[in-house]
């Protein structure tokens, strides 16, 4: 688990909670994200690393964005994006079964079959099918 209060705001580019330490007397940050945290650990011999925690962003408030929210970050030495998606995957497959007891979930009246590989696609791709 990585720090909630940082010194300096960083890990990624939003505007942070600033909070005051009483002991230290010193101005804080809540945590953006755990992102430099978890490099320093990568770099510092861990092969892989990971957390699942709060994240905290001072911005707007919408039906698509909380400025306060659960993440999973994660970080792994010697692979490539193959494996981090195929690892991407994996995760969001199993967190289904976990939470309902299988990989096919429904929605609005629509299917989600999770236990089938993800179609991969270029970001040009991307653009040309759903843009």
């Amino acid at each position: 688990e990585t720090p909630m209060l940082h010194p300096i705001p960083g890990g990624a580019a939003a505007k942070p909670f600033i909070t005051h330490h009483n002991a230290l007397d010193m101005q804080m940050f809540l945590r953006i994200a755990p992102e430099l945290y978890l490099k320093r650990l990568v770099v510092g011999g861990f092969d892989r690393v990971f957390e699942v925690n709060r994240n905290f962003r001072n911005e707007g408030v919408s039906i698509r964005h909380n400025p306060e929210f659960t993440m999973m970050e994660f970080y792994a030495a010697y692979t490539d994006y193959t494996w981090l998606m195929d690892f991407t995957e994996a995760v969001i497959r199993q967190a289904a079964i976990d939470a309902q007891g299988t990989a096919v979930l429904s929605y609005g009246g629509r299917e989600l079959d999770l236990s089938k590989p993800f179609q991969r696609l270029t970001i040009v791709q991307a653009i040309n099918k759903y843009a």
